[in-house]
């Protein structure tokens, strides 16, 4: 029954489309691809807007003139074990009417893809418990990330629909050929470059104790189905 919610979400996403090559023109392009981690910004005085994260700054705008923004804030002491609860994100939907809805999750949320009434996003050391994980495409007990979907609007209360994913970090997400691409890494310092919040608490971490960690791309299709999984490194 949970399956059926993603897929009935994700073929809203075809529907809006129309092909892929049209939804990646509606919303910017390759703004969805142009940095490994997006939201990579804090609402803080000590650390800024995130402007100086590149286009981790940048608003995503749905058709309708709403404007999606992602700001994270740390939780844990710089220098431990980063996990699930090292991180908080918000993700406030802008109304061009000025009315802003925001939902908290923990974990780092990256900068999403909108397409018509469907966020996609990704979160790096996720807190399973904030998503209906309705999918598992992990090989690994421990260190996952996960890439979910949101129907809009957006509520305080909405539950993302989720599959898991090997590597506790995860890159945007990029939808093309009728499918979302997805890299993944064990190693938080490669993929959080350019993150000032991640960077301040983990920048000098060790992310390769055990010898093991390695780098992923997931290819999914629409309803969830893991089409191709590639180790990068």
């Amino acid at each position: 029954m949970k399956k059926m919610v993603l897929v009935t979400i994700m073929l809203g996403v075809l529907t809006v489309m129309g092909g892929a090559e049209a939804a990646m023109m509606g919303n910017g392009g390759a703004v969805y691809g142009s940095a490994m981690m997006g939201g990579g910004m804090s609402m803080t005085n000590s650390s800024g807007f995130g402007m100086m994260n590149g286009m981790a700054g940048a608003p995503v705008v749905g058709d309708d003139g709403t404007a999606y923004v992602v700001a994270i804030n740390p939780l844990a002491t710089p220098g431990t074990l980063p996990g699930s609860g090292s991180f908080e994100s918000r993700i406030s939907a802008v109304a061009l009417t000025g009315d802003i809805t925001t939902l908290t999750l923990k974990g780092i949320a990256s900068r999403p893809v909108v397409i018509g009434n469907v966020l996609v996003s990704t979160a790096s050391l996720p807190d399973p418990t904030n998503y209906d994980v309705v999918g598992n495409l992990a090989t690994r007990p421990s260190g996952q990330s996960v890439l979910y979907v949101l129907g809009l609007p957006l509520t305080a209360s909405s539950v993302p629909v989720a599959v898991a994913l090997d590597g506790g970090f995860a890159s945007i997400p990029v939808i093309a050929d009728n499918h979302i691409y997805v890299v993944t890494s064990d190693f938080g310092n490669g993929m959080m470059t350019g993150n000032n919040s991640f960077n301040m608490m983990f920048g000098n971490y060790n992310f390769n104790q055990s010898g093991t960690a390695a780098s992923y791309m997931y290819i999914l299709d629409f309803s969830g189905n893991l089409t191709k999984k590639i180790t990068l490194q």
